[in-house]
């Protein structure tokens, strides 16, 4: 039996990611695996966004990709509380859970990390989510279902979270 070889689309590619990563998601299981499955869609997505932009507008919120728009709100949020952070020092931030579970350097990697993983979590969707929607028009069935009972909850003054 050999191998088939054929064309996959990257944008299919990062939807099925991103969906996968939901469906982990509500069945509650592993947030790191989440995390990494719904980043690696955000960051394929992320860059057919910037590829398709114009380049004349691409400051335009409706053209930034997520992970743009919120690198601009954090810099912004620490310049009205007095410091200042770069573009590249908030991406660090974004991106330290992923890379502090992905790669494991044993002169400089602690071996266990603190963090909130629902947070984490939570955040990598919506960055994902956001980015589906702005590609592909319309968010999925898993999306509207991971936006609508995270509004629930904040509308009932409970906070949605499914990692602990």
């Amino acid at each position: 039996m050999g191998y088939v070889y054929k064309n996959y689309r990257k944008d299919e590619i990062a939807a099925g990611l991103l969906e996968t990563a939901l469906e982990l998601y509500f069945n509650g299981r592993d947030g790191f695996s989440v995390i990494h499955l719904a980043a690696a869609s955000e960051e394929v997505l992320a860059g057919m966004i910037r590829a398709k932009r114009d380049p004349n507008n691409a400051t335009q919120p409706s053209q930034q990709t997520a992970r743009e728009q919120e690198i601009s709100f954090l810099k912004s949020l620490h310049a009205v509380h007095g410091t200042k952070r770069t573009e590249k020092e908030i991406g660090t931030y974004l991106n330290e859970v992923r890379n502090q579970t992905k790669h494991h350097d044993p002169k400089s990697d602690p071996d266990v990390i603190a963090l909130a993983l629902g947070l984490e979590v939570e955040s990598v969707l919506w960055r994902g989510i956001e980015n589906y929607v702005r590609y592909f028009g319309n968010p999925s069935q898993a999306m509207m279902r991971f936006l609508n009972e995270f509004a629930a909850a904040v509308s009932q003054g409970s906070r949605y979270q499914r990692f602990d």
